[in-house]
């Protein structure tokens, strides 16, 4: 289970999140919807060890975010993907195997396969649904207990992003993965999430709110 405990954030004098507590059982696809500048991804970086909370905490299963152990179960995948300039998806999965003991070197290149993508071409030749569709991959081959994606769905046209609906949602059924999405992509979220939650300006709405605000 993800814990977020009373977490705040500020950058400068801007109040990124303010007091936000919310809870991510295991074995579900979690929805995080919210406007730009919600908190949002910032939230993920922070549940994923990346950056520190001002205040406030944030446990997976019981141990802290920042801890080696809680990162070990975390797969983070930001909106914007970062390699190597030289990087082709078959450098991509060497790397991510030195870091991810459970990492499936036969998976990744399966999905990879699926997807249509050269597994030996360089990344900056593929499109912004290419690359995704690469980290995609890598983030299901990890084998992790808990994936964070924001904006998994940018980029993607609507033939692939029904296969990423099957393929997560295959991972959070076949093997309990529990997943937390940000995106902008309120339909898609309504069709594959167990659990909702609304983000506004730095604090989480109920969804009686959420709706009066929409």
């Amino acid at each position: 289970m993800i814990e977020i405990c009373n977490i705040s954030k500020r950058f400068g004098k801007f109040v990124c999140l303010d007091q936000v507590s919310l809870e991510v059982p295991d074995g579900i696809l979690y929805g995080l919807v919210g406007e730009n500048g919600a908190g949002k991804s910032t939230l993920l970086r922070l549940i994923a060890g990346v950056c520190r909370a001002d205040a406030g905490e944030i446990r997976i299963d019981g141990k802290r975010a920042l801890a080696v152990a809680a990162k070990q179960e975390v797969f983070y995948m930001p909106d914007r993907q970062y390699y190597d300039r030289n990087a082709t998806p078959l450098t991509v999965g060497n790397f991510y195997r030195n870091f991810y003991e459970g990492f499936s070197m036969e998976d990744y290149r399966g999905l990879l396969e699926m997807f249509g993508l050269d597994e030996n071409a360089l990344l900056d030749s593929f499109s912004k649904g290419m690359k995704k569709q690469a980290f995609i991959a890598a983030a299901l081959s990890t084998n992790t207990r808990y994936l964070l994606c924001d904006e998994v769905f940018d980029g993607l046209d609507p033939q692939i992003r029904k296969a990423v609906n099957d393929l997560l949602l295959s991972a959070v059924e076949g093997r309990k993965l529990t997943i937390l999405i940000v995106s902008h992509y309120l339909e898609e979220l309504d069709k594959i999430c167990g659990m909702k939650g609304y983000l506004h300006r730095g604090r989480i709405l109920t969804e009686q709110e959420w709706q009066e605000l929409l």
